[in-house]
């Protein structure tokens, strides 16, 4: 039969990155990286809530990196769960996040958009 090489070269990349990484992470749970480009690949393909656990857990891995609770936020306004996604944006922008054009844009954020709870934090944290 073939080689492992050739099976693993014919598989698209996303789904060889998510086993290399699953794998890679039960070896090394907390490398914030990995954790990152996981997330990214499994809502690339659609694996919402997986991308929120791996997001929550880079949260924990890195509590101060805005970055990582903005990703989170995102996450959860895709699920539809409006409160913790503005709680978390909130985090993301008091620890420093500030690309608030970006944000206003951001497409994962639409089912927030229109929440006056988010119009205020760009409101209050906008102008400075």
């Amino acid at each position: 039969g073939p080689s492992v090489l050739t099976v693993l070269a014919e598989r698209p990349q996303l789904d060889f990155e998510l086993d290399f990484f699953e794998a890679l992470l039960a070896r090394v749970p907390d490398f914030a990286d990995v954790l990152r480009a996981q997330a990214s690949n499994l809502s690339a393909k659609g694996l919402l809530k997986e991308g929120l656990k791996v997001d929550q857990r880079l949260v924990q891995v890195r509590p101060a990196d805005p970055t990582a609770h903005y990703n989170l936020a995102c996450r959860y306004a895709l699920l539809k769960q409006p409160d913790m996604a503005i709680q978390t944006l909130r985090r993301a922008v008091e620890l420093g996040y500030r690309d608030f054009r970006y944000m206003t844009q951001d497409r994962d954020l639409d089912s927030v958009r229109t929440d006056p709870r988010f119009r205020q934090l760009v409101r209050e944290f906008g102008a400075r």
